[in-house]
């Protein structure tokens, strides 16, 4: 997998600190996320600042929310998620972190090499969640990511409606590949086909630029509210 992390600029990755991006994911027609997310490019904290003003801030160990009156359906999720999947082609390899089943599947009539990503029991929220990466052969970029959340449900659940994350229009954001646009569909792992005739949502990540921990804000603001693991 070295050469996938290659591929997305590994390298230029290490020397970044903090990651800031403006991101919007649509589903069913509908905004679930608008606004900027801040995380560590190497480490837990992350912050997402709403359009609406209120802020979801992730400390490293638990989920906040101010004002603290203010609603966040699944704010600890989409504080965690979506730095994640941006960050994905950088985290295929860690601690506690295994891959397995390397193989090839054919997709839409493109051969890819697909890898398996799972979890230790000590990783993160959710460490029974799955990852399968999708790298196109010529360029070793990851086209493709499918998955599953147990956030909110079991595994067996889960494991019932996959999805997959298709990423387009990769650019260089000063060194890391970074993909900008998403689309994210129902999922048959067995035949690596799409289920539906249309995707289940849409996103865009833009305005990537970089800032250091030193200046980055993942404190806690007094009178904020704990957010529930589920």
């Amino acid at each position: 997998m070295s050469a996938t992390q290659e591929a997305h600029g590994l390298r230029a990755w290490w020397g970044k600190e903090v990651v800031v991006a403006d991101v919007e994911i649509i589903f069913g027609g509908n905004p679930i996320v608008q606004g900027t997310f801040s995380f560590e490019a190497h480490g837990p904290r992350a912050r997402y600042d709403r359009q609406d003003g209120v802020s979801v801030i992730f400390d490293g160990n638990t989920a906040w929310v101010t004002p603290a009156d203010a609603a966040a359906p699944k704010g600890r999720f989409h504080v965690l998620t979506w730095p994640w999947f941006i960050m994905a082609p950088f985290k295929m390899q860690g601690d506690g972190i295994h891959l397995s089943d390397l193989n090839s599947a054919e997709v839409e009539g493109k051969v890819y090499d697909t890898v398996l990503q799972t979890f230790g029991q000590d990783m993160g929220d959710t460490p029974d969640d799955w990852y399968r990466f999708y790298l196109d052969p010529k360029t070793q970029l990851v086209d493709a990511m499918a998955y599953i959340v147990t956030f909110g449900k079991d595994v067996e659940t889960a494991n019932q409606s996959p999805s997959i994350l298709k990423y387009f229009d990769y650019v260089d954001a000063d060194g890391p590949m970074i993909a900008t646009r998403y689309e994210f569909w129902y999922w048959n792992p067995e035949q690596h086909t799409v289920v539906g005739d249309a995707p289940k949502g849409v996103g865009t990540v833009s305005n990537i630029r970089y800032t250091t921990k030193q200046a980055a804000d993942f404190s806690v603001p007094t009178g904020a509210r704990e957010l529930p693991l589920k």
